[in-house]
């Protein structure tokens, strides 16, 4: 039986490329079923373009949802998982789509092929020459998917239930595969499915971003950690990103984790179900065994679509002639 597909992108302030993202992903050889688009407050001309470029007469698998206010990316991911349909749910961010124009068919195979599989995490490679998995390596078994770039089996996300909305923007993909992995389930990485992250500059803050993994990662270690791991799992995970926060920067998010202290502890018991001393176990040495990412100084930043294509409307719908192809790692 061949799995159906609905894809979610969640987007908030970012038409220009959100209008690339949906343009691509039409493209693809077998394109999702649906594709919801979930407007988390924009102001910066979302709702026009979506509601004249993609409007439904034009491009009738698409829907918009426009949120009345900014209630943040994993928010918008759960409302866009509860309200579609497909046996698959695919998630790419409002600035990454799949390199090549049968990357989405690829990965349903894979979920079709192994019924044991509840996520495919995508290679992604970004601007910056960043590459997730080494490319031509063969699928093996990862700790976690990354949010721009994946696909889930409904069934199997349904039973663990959704993302915990108070994590807000970040760090919500390593909570849910180690609940798919407590749950018997398998996370594949596929190493030759190219998602291209083109990683805009908009809504990203370094110091924001650092703050919440932080301190989404000790609420996901109270949530989901084994009682007799939980003391030195909590210390180390906090000793770690503080040695990464005195590296990088900012060196006051520390004080901001600690003045959140009482709310990461009370998050975390709120959502406490701990996973099996087995499986976490397991999902350690998947982290710690895992492709790591690398740098690729070769890599060309892709070529940015021209004014003229981002001010182009309706002819864009359902075709990529007008995108640019990113630019592969290796290639001038």
């Amino acid at each position: 039986m061949t799995l159906t597909v609905s894809a979610v992108i969640a987007s908030y302030n970012r038409a220009p490329e959100l209008r690339i993202a949906l343009t691509r992903l039409m493209a693809q050889t077998t394109p999702p079923v649906e594709i919801l688009v979930v407007d988390d407050g924009s102001s910066d001309g979302t709702d026009a373009m979506m509601r004249t470029e993609f409007a439904p007469s034009r491009c009738p698998t698409i829907r918009y949802v426009r949120q009345p206010h900014n209630g943040g990316l994993i928010l918008a991911r759960n409302f866009g998982f509860v309200n579609t349909t497909g046996d698959c749910v695919l998630s790419v961010d409002d600035d990454s789509w799949f390199v090549e124009p049968d990357g989405l068919a690829r990965c349903v195979a894979h979920l079709e092929a192994h019924p044991e599989v509840a996520a495919v995490a995508c290679n992604i490679e970004t601007r910056d020459g960043l590459v997730y998995f080494p490319k031509g390596a063969a699928p093996f078994d990862a700790p976690w998917y990354v949010g721009c770039g994946h696909l889930l089996r409904r069934s199997a996300v349904a039973a663990v239930g959704l993302y915990m909305p108070e994590l807000y923007r970040q760090g919500e993909e390593k909570d849910r595969c180690l609940r798919l992995i407590g749950a018997g389930h398998r996370v594949v990485a596929l190493p030759d499915v190219m998602v291209y992250h083109d990683k805009s500059e908009k809504g990203r803050k370094p110091g924001m971003e650092r703050f919440y993994n932080h301190r989404n990662d000790l609420i996901r270690e109270i949530a989901r950690c084994p009682a007799a791991l939980l003391p030195q799992r909590f210390l180390r995970s906090w000793i770690g990103n503080s040695w990464k926060n005195l590296r990088h920067g900012p060196r006051w998010t520390d004080l901001k984790v600690l003045a959140a202290l009482p709310s990461i502890l009370r998050i975390g018991l709120k959502h406490r179900a701990p996973v099996s001393e087995e499986a976490y176990r397991r999902w350690l040495e998947l982290a710690r065994t895992a492709a790591p990412a690398s740098a690729v100084s070769t890599a060309m930043p892709p070529p940015h679509p021209s004014p003229a294509s981002r001010e182009r409307g309706p002819e864009l719908c359902g075709s990529a002639a007008s995108v640019p192809s990113p630019a592969k790692a290796g290639e001038g």
